[in-house]
């Protein structure tokens, strides 16, 4: 359950430096560091809860075994990543 949650709330924090970003309420830089820091964070987590699994086998079933909330987070940071780079 908390998982979801934490899910869910990473989700809303990508969404709101997008929209936050957009509006020129954030800095350029600022919104990068945010996404890159937020989706590394969110892999280590996605990381710890496979922790049965050795380093390899982890890293391969996040893209092969996905939860719909983590490729969310990292469309979302891609989003504003690209949009960084167009400014």
């Amino acid at each position: 359950m908390f998982g979801k949650i934490l899910s869910v709330l990473t989700i809303g924090l990508m969404a709101a430096v997008l929209v936050l970003f957009e509006l020129g309420q954030i800095a350029a830089g600022d919104a990068f560091f945010i996404a890159a820091a937020v989706v590394a964070v969110f892999t280590g987590q996605q990381l710890i809860a496979r922790e049965n699994m050795g380093f390899a086998q982890a890293a391969a079933a996040i893209f092969t075994r996905p939860q719909a909330a983590y490729f969310a987070c990292v469309a979302l940071a891609a989003v504003v990543t690209a949009q960084v780079l167009v400014v």
